[in-house]
């Protein structure tokens, strides 16, 4: 049988790295593997269906299936997994010590939809009580102006949801005082940079991190590996190729074995 072409966008994960390196095969394929930011490949892939395979954000591909537009069939290759508490930033001076005090705030989100900000919503609302309709959410860009969402979003009742002006970031804002706090999975650079009207809502993050999976016993699901439905329907034992790819463990790399060698 000769292999079957297939392009595979995921990012440079230690534990994706065999497949893009060759140490893992996807049986009965030609891998061409595209080492992409996540942002980059969610936006192509919702918006057009680039990659035959790729890491697709769960809330985003979630959201795709229930309206019946999703491109994409997902496998469990859970490819990022991780814990949220550390992606809630405040304004020192904003008057916010406890998760309670985000309430009437004005909270920045580079996507409302993205999986991260979904996490913390729900983690908002089911352990301190706080729902999403009791903060006043602004998205857009958050280094570089000009962000929107990645799928379209139907209006929720009750929430207050707007852009930031296309001119402005988040980052920005959340400096100049026109934002309380901002919700990401990236680390804004005012905070790398330790500029002194930033800080985390929990500054001891593993803690909290420890006493959320203790009592909810959850590890958050970020992104998953998604298959194109027309390919599939194509080629139906390809799930279970791809599948078996990505929970494979590998021998170990050439380059490893250098690097450990006592010579």
């Amino acid at each position: 049988m000769v292999d079957i072409p297939i392009t595979v966008a995921c990012g440079n994960y230690d534990r994706t790295r065999p497949i893009m390196d060759g140490r893992v095969r996807v049986e009965g394929c030609a891998v061409t593997y595209l080492p992409l930011y996540p942002e980059e490949i969610f936006f192509r892939a919702f918006r057009y269906h680039e990659f035959d395979v790729c890491e697709l954000s769960l809330s985003s591909y979630i959201r795709t299936v229930a309206s019946g537009t999703s491109a994409y069939t997902g496998i469990p290759a859970f490819v990022s997994r991780i814990f949220r508490h550390s992606g809630i930033y405040i304004r020192r001076d904003a008057g916010i010590r406890t998760p309670a005090d985000l309430r009437g705030k004005r909270i920045g989100v580079p996507e409302y939809q993205i999986t991260a900000v979904v996490w913390m919503r729900g983690m908002m609302q089911h352990e301190y009580g706080v729902r999403p309709q009791e903060i006043h959410w602004r998205s857009g860009g958050q280094e570089e102006p000009g962000r929107d969402e990645r799928t379209p979003l139907a209006p929720i009742a009750g929430l207050d949801l707007q852009p930031i002006d296309q001119t402005k970031t988040l980052v920005g804002m959340l400096r100049d005082g026109e934002l309380d706090a901002l919700f990401t999975a990236r680390a804004p650079s005012s905070f790398l940079c330790g500029e002194e009207h930033i800080a985390r809502l929990f500054p001891n993050t593993r803690e909290a991190e420890l006493a959320y999976f203790k009592k909810t016993g959850l590890f958050p699901i970020m992104h998953l590996i998604g298959i194109r439905t027309t390919l599939l329907a194509q080629y139906p034992w390809l799930a279970t190729s791809v599948y078996k790819a990505f929970c494979e463990r590998p021998r170990p790399s050439p380059w490893s074995i250098c690097a450990t060698s006592t010579r």
